[in-house]
């Protein structure tokens, strides 16, 4: 389930199964502008506060990943607030 809260949050929060955890915040960061994907879910873009359930994820971004370094990174969210999300960031080569 996705949704965007007024706060420019984007929230993707159904764990598995149909339950819903305490949310985590990611800050996926990129010199470009991006379409970033979760698990192989497209969740937001490049600089937006995207809120994710917590645990392992795989995060990348939706361009062809040999313009990209990392290609991809596996993240755990846990303890990631609003206002001090799980930041990570991608470069273009």
């Amino acid at each position: 389930m996705e949704s965007e809260h007024s706060t420019g949050v984007r929230e993707l929060n159904a764990r598995p199964g149909g339950t819903t955890a305490d949310p985590q915040y990611l800050l996926v960061g990129c010199n470009v502008t991006r379409v970033v994907t979760v698990d192989g879910k497209v969740v937001g873009r490049t600089d937006e506060i995207l809120e994710l359930p917590p645990g392992q994820h795989t995060v990348s971004l939706l361009t062809p990943p040999e313009n990209f370094r990392p290609k991809y990174r596996r993240i755990t969210l846990d303890n990631a607030s609003p206002d001090k999300p799980l930041v990570i960031r991608f470069e273009t080569r």
